[in-house]
This record gives C-alpha cells, structure tokens and sequence, in this order.
C-alpha cells in the first residue's frame, strides 16, 4: 500500500455530502470519480460514504473515533 493516499490510522470513517445535480456539487462529483477508487484501493477497510441529496451544498464529514469533524 502506497503511504501517499493512505488515510491515518486514527480516521474511522469519511462522509461525501452533495447534491447530483447541482453546479455547486460539480466540483465534488469531479474529484470523486477521479480520486474514489484510488482511496479505496489504499484504505480498503475505512468506509467512504457518498450521499447525494437534491438542493444540498457539498460538505466532507471525518470521523475519529467518536467524534465528527
């Protein structure tokens, strides 16, 4: 496993918010079909969520431990 696109030890999960449509989220679905399957090839074991709903500005959720930054 590459150390360049591993994810700390202490990172349990990451949250993709963003709308499917919207030209504010383009940005978002961009980086995601790019850098996705290079993520989850080098953290197979960290779920990476990627939840779209309608009207809703793009956000990244980290959780550590119990915790959501």
């Amino acid at each position: 496993m590459s150390t360049k696109y591993a994810f700390v030890k202490s990172l349990k999960e990451v949250r993709f918010l963003f709308c499917h449509t919207g030209e504010a989220s383009a940005a978002t679905r961009t980086f995601l079909t790019r850098a996705y399957p290079t993520m989850k090839k080098n953290n197979p074991h960290t779920p990476i969520l990627i939840r779209e709903a309608q009207g809703v500005l793009p956000k990244v959720y980290a959780r550590y431990g119990s915790s959501i930054y």
